[in-house]
This record gives structure tokens, C-alpha cells and sequence, in this order.
């Protein structure tokens, strides 16, 4: 008798279409918010955010164990457009719950449009997988070539105060890549280099944004302290390319700095300029300062803005 009413029961689930496997519901999250299966719920922030093409993006990807799940979770991202280069970071967590970074890094030719990213996650030891999908919106950098740009080059030295070279980026543009190769003199200098931008009153105030620093790295400016997300150090006489790309409306930048003869290193992304220069419409000039020690000097040339 009980061998025919399971036999009964699993004709009647099956004819419904439902099946039982607790620790295999999927429940793909959509439009961003997350998702959650038996075993775990997947959340990724933000939603949504807006970058310069050229520039990247991180958003928090967050893992939290459910029904006493302490196994391992896997991660994975993809894009539809190929000009965006899309990871997790770690690519997986332990003890069933935890937080990774997603990382999307858009080109110079990404185009202007809204981009789904989508993230997954799963437990490799059984088939409870869960999907979240964000959103990059990548905004053109504008062509700005009636914008002037300086031809001889920047020098600074220890005393002479911020040196200004005329850069003008048309008022109302969203955003610019900027572009230069800078030289320091000395090793465990203490100079950088930024832009001149009009605040509240309408004044023109330097803020550096790159720096050489006493401590023999390149550091990229974060609000009102200096960073960098990798150690990049640099040598007394040695030119170092530089990538800066700004979103103004935003008061976001992300920094990139090719060593000699090395491939193009991530700084910073998404940092906040200087509270000074956060309402700036537009950027008024190139500046570079050397602040020491005694008989320093800095060089900045192939200044290019796009």
C-alpha cells in the first residue's frame, strides 16, 4: 500500500511540473536587486552607475549562506559588449558566505550605451546557482579638439610654485581623457601634477591629482588623501606615461601610468576629485608642482586631450 501511493505521488508531481531537490531552487535575480536559492542569496551594488569610456567600474558582490550552508560559492561575469572587459575578484568564497569585487574596465572605443553585466554564482558541488544582472552606463568621451592644448612643455622645479600651462576643455562637456608623460629629477621627490579649475567664486585653484611622492611611488589623488591600488615606483630621470580620464559632472577619475617600457597600470578608479573642484563645469589648465627637496624638478611633455 505505501509503495503504490509514493508510486502515486510522484505521478502527480510530475504531471504538475514540480520537483523536489531543496538544495537545487534557483531563483535568478533580475534587474539588478539579487538573487537567493536553498542554499544562498546573491545581492551585487550598486545597480547601476555611470562611467567615461575608458574608465572602470567595481561594484560589491555579496554572498550569505542560508540553511546552514558553509560550502564554497564560485563566480563568474559576463557582458555582451566585447570592448568590456568583466571579473570577479576572488573568483570564489569559502564558509558559505563572503564579499568579492566585480570589475568592469571599458576602452577608449567602448560605445555610449546602457550595459547589463550579469553575475553568477554557484555551489560546484551541486547545481543552486543564482544570476544578478547590473548596469554600466558608459558615456562617450567627447571629441574636443578645438579644446586648447599646450605645446611646449611643463616644467617645474622646487620653489616656482604650481606651473600652469593653458588646457581648455569646453564648458558643458561631460567628460575628457587627458593624456602626458611626465619625468621626475630626483628619486623621493615630493611633486605632482593636476589641473587649474574655477570654484564657487569663479577663482582658479590648482589641485594635484598625481603625485611623486617622498615615498619613491606614484600615488593618484582620492578626495583630499593620496593612493594608488598598485605599487608603481619610479626612478630619478625616467618618463612615465600617464591616462587620465574625468568625469566631470560625476567629479570622478580614473588614473592609468605606463612605466618605461611596461604596459598601462590602473592607479585608481572612480576616485573623488578635491572638494575644491567638484562643481567644477570645466578644467582652465595643466598644473605641475615641485615641493621639494631643494633642486627638484619635474617635467611634463606630449600633452594630448581628447
Amino acid at each position: 500500500m505505501r509503495g503504490t501511493a509514493f508510486f502515486l505521488l510522484v505521478i502527480l508531481l510530475v504531471v504538475n511540473g514540480c520537483v523536489i531537490s531543496p538544495r537545487r531552487v534557483v531563483n535568478p535575480g533580475t534587474g539588478g536587486g539579487g538573487g537567493s536559492n536553498s542554499e544562498f542569496s546573491l545581492t551585487v551594488s550598486p545597480t547601476s552607475q555611470a562611467v567615461t569610456a575608458g574608465a572602470q567600474a567595481t561594484y560589491s558582490v555579496n554572498i550569505q549562506g542560508q540553511n546552514g550552508f558553509t560550502g564554497t560559492v564560485s563566480f563568474s561575469a559576463s557582458t555582451g559588449d566585447g570592448t568590456i572587459i568583466v571579473s570577479v575578484a576572488p573568483t570564489s568564497i569559502s564558509g558559505g558566505s563572503g564579499t568579492a569585487t566585480l570589475t568592469a574596465v571599458t576602452s577608449s572605443s567602448t560605445p555610449a550605451a546602457n550595459v547589463t553585466i550579469t553575475v553568477n554564482a554557484s555551489d560546484p558541488s551541486s547545481s543552486a546557482s543564482s544570476s544578478v544582472g547590473v548596469v554600466l552606463s558608459v558615456q562617450s568621451a567627447p571629441r574636443t579638439a578645438d579644446a586648447t592644448v599646450p605645446e611646449a612643455c611643463l616644467n617645474a622645479n622646487t620653489g616656482s610654485g604650481p606651473q600652469h600651462a593653458n588646457l581648455q576643455v569646453p564648458t558643458g562637456a561631460h567628460g575628457f581623457t587627458a593624456a602626458f608623460d611626465a619625468t621626475p629629477s630626483l628619486a623621493g621627490m615630493d611633486a605632482s601634477i593636476g589641473f587649474f579649475a574655477p570654484d564657487a567664486s569663479d577663482q582658479q585653484g590648482f589641485s594635484g591629482l598625481v603625485q611623486f611622492s617622498a615615498a619613491g611611488v606614484i600615488q593618484a589623488r582620492d578626495g583630499e588623501t593620496f593612493t594608488a591600488s598598485a605599487n608603481v615606483p619610479y626612478t630619478a630621470g625616467e618618463t612615465y606615461h600617464f591616462r587620465l580620464v574625468e568625469n566631470l559632472p560625476a567629479a570622478t577619475y580614473s588614473l592609468f601610468v605606463a612605466p618605461p617600457g611596461g604596459t598601462e597600470v590602473l592607479l585608481g578608479a572612480n576616485l573623488q576629485v578635491p572638494a575644491n573642484q567638484r562643481r567644477a563645469a570645466t578644467v582652465t589648465g595643466l598644473g605641475a608642482v615641485a615641493n621639494g627637496p631643494d633642486g627638484a624638478a619635474l617635467e611634463v611633455c606630449t600633452i594630448t586631450l581628447q
